[in-house]
């Protein structure tokens, strides 16, 4: 079987601790896929790997079946991988809709401050441009507040904002670090609808970082589980409720 992602004997250390010990990884195509573990099992670290922020010490990584461990980030993103992070990146003082489109422009040969001040009549573009932006927005329920500042968000619409301005990259692969950290019950939930959204009409696979366990549980096909920078266990996410290692080492620390 073929995969889309996959990561080989993955080892990284900072400083002389060792922060991921030989992981593997595999990521179907066409599925929600969930990183779960503990705090400083090495989740964020995998991440970073696969989108070429950190370098392993050891291991490969494969996209699509071509190696990909020594690409930039910015070649990762023209193949097809995007990634938010946990703290927000958003450009506060422009609207919801210029966010979006800075991803936009990022496709094109037009830089976005050039657009910004001569417009519409010396970019032909400028407008198509415009229309991607709002779809892209209506996909993550945000059209409605597409001229709004970006800083007027509550917590959880700039989460969506952000995986608006990665999904207009049109990437095959979504790499998500605790999207949902930091959002109430209401926020947590219209993600998940999102997600699966992404997931199930874009053919969108997601990689998904979280600690919300409800939300992991509901929208995965399949979970891997970090502990101390190993795989513990991968499986369903009712195999992985079901663990006995996994419910010592994590879910049975939840409160």
């Amino acid at each position: 079987m073929s995969f889309l992602l996959e990561v080989s004997h993955l080892s990284k250390a900072f400083g002389g601790h060792e922060v991921l010990k030989g992981v593997n990884l595999r990521i179907k195509q066409g599925t929600i896929h969930a990183l779960i573990g503990p705090n400083g099992a090495g989740k964020t670290t995998l991440l970073n790997i696969i989108n070429g922020l950190e370098t392993p010490n050891k291991g490969r990584v494969f996209f699509k079946g071509k190696d990909i461990t020594s690409l930039a980030p910015e070649k990762r993103a023209k193949l097809g991988i995007a990634r938010t992070f946990q703290l927000l990146e958003v450009f506060s003082g422009l609207t919801v809709l210029e966010n979006v489109m800075i991803s936009l422009y990022a496709k094109n040969p037009w830089g976005f401050f050039k657009s910004l001040f001569l417009g519409d009549y010396f970019n032909p573009q400028e407008r198509d441009l415009r229309e991607k932006a709002l779809f892209f927005l209506k996909e993550v329920n945000l059209l409605p507040r597409a001229h709004e500042e970006v800083q007027n968000l509550p917590a959880g619409e700039q989460k969506l904002l952000e995986i608006a301005r990665a999904i207009a990259l049109e990437p095959e692969i979504l790499l998500l670090d605790e999207p949902a950290a930091g959002l109430n019950n209401r926020e947590t939930r219209v993600l998940g609808e999102i997600l699966k959204k992404l997931c199930e009409n874009k053919k969108i696979t997601i990689l998904l970082v979280e600690h919300d366990m409800e939300l992991v549980m509901k929208i995965s096909q399949h979970v891997t589980v970090l502990n101390f920078g190993e795989v513990l266990a991968e499986g369903t996410p009712l195999e992985i409720q079901k663990n006995p290692e996994v419910i010592r080492a994590y879910l049975g620390e939840e409160t």
